[in-house]
């Protein structure tokens, strides 16, 4: 548990997957295991500082994080449409938990499925529609990889002075093209499944439309979020263009950075494959002002106190030297104080980190506030907001 008595929480470890669920919350939910301090003993593990369970990760990730609310109107749990796993698995696992007397139903969602479940050729065109998209997924995922081998490959055939192969530069133009058209495609499947929910929840016939008023309220508001509205699909884009047009300008080129430019841009797209949290983070901080206003406040007072900090110190040093009384002192420029400085603070030597060129003084500052134990703690301070 953590030690705020204001935003206490309760750890819980998911077949080694960390979630901190705040215990006001749990208080909503009294005869529930997760709430049940003298239950949740048996499943206390000491050397994990948590209560460990081996339950489904999936479900337990969208039972306690998206649906519990703080609302004392309607402490419900509902079920999304989108969830991959069926509503029998979901049901059992509401029942280990004991949290199934909560459990609400999307009346209206599921009333227009089934009334649409007759027609089989919506949920034909839904099957392989859901399949391109995964096909998608694994042609972006693997043609990046290629992309930047091929990328690796190209500099170092560059820097040992061999001659550029053409083929070598017409598969890499191929593959940059099938990674633009892929991007584009899984954003027109998501647009068509897109306009397949809302034709089943506009073009219902008036009986109908009376049937769902009488079982649910008509007047919440319908938001869904397509990928293509997301700002990860931006980046992706921007990032697939670049490489594409390095690749075609670096062929006539000598010079070397056309080369560093194009294997950075084609490395970035890795980030969507081996960080897909941090893209899921982007996607709510776009969507959600205010989270977005106080994860970033708190992360720009962390970049200026640190810029205030290493300034001030540097300074400091930089005045102390110049008035020293040894002769002949080695006065250096007041940006290295600084930079040393930063060094210190975050924990780094100043003579393990020596940059050679702009870039490689931009990669050094980059990775040591990557490293920044601070800044680490930060971070998870900032998912726990977000409740992610």
């Amino acid at each position: 548990m953590h030690n705020s008595k204001n935003d206490e929480r309760r750890s819980f470890n998911i077949l080694g997957k960390l979630f901190h669920v705040r215990i006001d919350d749990l208080v909503q939910y009294p005869n529930t295991l997760l709430a049940d301090s003298q239950r949740l003993q048996a499943y206390w593990r000491p050397s994990l500082n948590a209560y460990f369970l081996s339950r489904d990760v999936h479900i337990f990730e969208r039972i306690i994080l998206p649906f519990y609310t703080s609302s004392t109107s309607s402490n419900k749990i509902k079920r999304l449409s989108t969830m991959s796993f069926s509503d029998k698995l979901f049901r059992e696992e509401l029942e280990f938990y004991n949290l199934l007397e909560y459990y609400q139903t999307d009346d209206n969602l599921n009333f227009i499925f089934e009334y649409y479940t007759q027609s089989s050729s919506i949920i034909s065109l839904l099957s392989r529609l859901l399949i391109r998209k995964c096909i998608c997924w694994c042609i972006i995922d693997c043609v990046s990889c290629i992309a930047c081998a091929i990328g690796i490959c190209e500099i170092v055939l560059w820097r040992c002075q061999y001659q550029r192969s053409i083929n070598l530069l017409i598969v890499d133009i191929i593959i940059s093209l099938i990674l633009l058209w892929t991007l584009f495609y899984e954003q027109y499947s998501d647009r068509i499944l897109l306009e397949i929910n809302f034709y089943m929840r506009n073009k219902l016939d008036e009986e109908v439309k009376n049937q769902i008023r009488r079982k649910t309220s008509m007047t919440e508001r319908f938001i869904i979020i397509g990928s293509f509205q997301s700002p990860v699909f931006i980046i992706q884009l921007i990032f697939a263009s670049l490489s594409f047009i390095i690749t075609l300008l670096s062929y006539k080129r000598k010079n070397t950075w056309y080369f560093i430019l194009g294997l950075a841009f084609r490395h970035l797209l890795l980030i969507r494959l081996c960080l897909t949290e941090m893209c899921h983070i982007i996607d709510i901080l776009s969507y959600s002002g205010r989270s977005s206003f106080r994860v970033f406040s708190h992360l720009l007072l962390f970049l200026v106190t640190i810029l205030f900090i290493c300034i001030w110190i540097g300074l400091t040093l930089y005045v102390t030297d110049s008035n020293s009384t040894i002769d002949q002192p080695v006065i250096l420029a007041p940006s290295r104080y600084v930079y040393f400085v930063y060094h210190i603070i975050l924990n780094v030597g100043y003579g393990d980190t020596t940059e050679r060129s702009i870039l490689s003084f931009i990669l050094i500052v980059i990775m040591t506030l990557i490293t920044c134990p601070l800044l680490i703690i930060i971070y998870q301070n900032f998912i726990q907001e977000l409740n992610l």
